[in-house]
């Protein structure tokens, strides 16, 4: 099975800087007409396998099927609008299609969660071994979204700015209100348990709903940056995560850290040149206010 630092977890890493090196080979003489399209079949084929995952388990034991091919978390609503985003002329969605793209990828190999997990759609269903067909599937959509964005910024289809960086984390929140909108029209259709609804330990798509379990690991990771009213019921007291509302503060601190780690990488002159005007006004301010009257 796939644990921490094990070999198959180094196996899928290694796996997948390999294709990335043969791919940036592949396309290194070719024409930039062909590098476009070719990303758009790699666009297409990560959209086709989220919808042929319904043949294979435990996919085969959900009921309301559409509910896993729905807007059901981040990287599926990734899967499900970079067909749009690619042709889109719109600047700041290009961003999010390239930053959370290749930071959903990087994570997945980081923290495989869904490799790990002994979980599936709210229920146990005991731990996957390494090479199992959904666990393959798992690490190549993923890989997928890593992949497409990583091309395009390698073969400067798109340029990230500093300027435009603050929206990012603004259209993140944007999709965890869309993630938690799905849920309602899942469970308004009867397609998803009632009683699941809010629940963290059940189905609970891109920690909309909270965390399972008290704040330690992951839970304490995300919930640094969460008022302790955000995680209580305002009714009855207990323990209840507010929907959405309570990641938008991690949302905007963790997302807004991402972005600013790409806009080193991809826009380091401006960036630099940014935050050395914001660092020289400052100065000249302190140094005003210490000017004697």
């Amino acid at each position: 099975m796939v644990r921490m630092g094990n070999i198959y977890y180094f196996l899928y890493i290694l796996i997948a800087i390999i294709i990335t090196v043969l791919a940036v080979v592949f396309l290194r003489n070719k024409s930039q007409r062909f590098r476009h399209w070719f990303i758009f079949g790699i666009i297409m084929l990560a959209f086709t396998i989220h919808f042929l995952k319904i043949f294979i388990w435990p996919y085969t034991t959900v009921e309301a099927i559409f509910t896993k091919v729905s807007f059901e978390n981040i990287c599926a609503v990734s899967t499900l609008v970079f067909p749009f985003l690619y042709f889109t002329k719109n600047k700041t969605l290009k961003d999010y299609m390239v930053m959370v793209g290749m930071a959903s990828g990087i994570i997945t190999f980081i923290f495989p969660v869904d490799a790990m997990s002994e979980y599936f759609n709210g229920t146990i269903i005991g731990y996957r071994s390494a090479f199992n067909l959904e666990v393959m599937r798992f690490y190549f959509a993923h890989y997928l979204l890593f992949l497409i964005p990583f091309l395009m910024m390698r073969y400067q289809m798109h340029e990230l700015s500093i300027h435009r960086a603050y929206r990012a984390p603004l259209v993140l929140i944007l999709v965890l209100v869309l993630i938690f909108v799905n849920e309602l029209i899942m469970t308004l259709f009867n397609w998803v348990p009632k009683e699941d609804l809010y629940d963290p330990s059940k189905r609970n798509p891109s920690f909309i709903f909270g965390v399972r379990g008290d704040l330690t690991g992951l839970g304490l990771f995300l919930g640094i940056f969460v008022p302790y009213f955000m995680r209580v019921h305002p009714l009855t007291g207990a323990s209840f995560y507010w929907p959405v509302i309570w990641l938008i503060i991690p949302a905007i601190v963790y997302g807004g850290l991402m972005v600013l780690i790409f806009m080193f990488v991809y826009d380091y002159q401006e960036t630099k040149l940014f935050f050395g005007r914001i660092l020289g006004a400052r100065s000249k301010e302190e140094v005003n206010i210490d000017l004697p009257k």
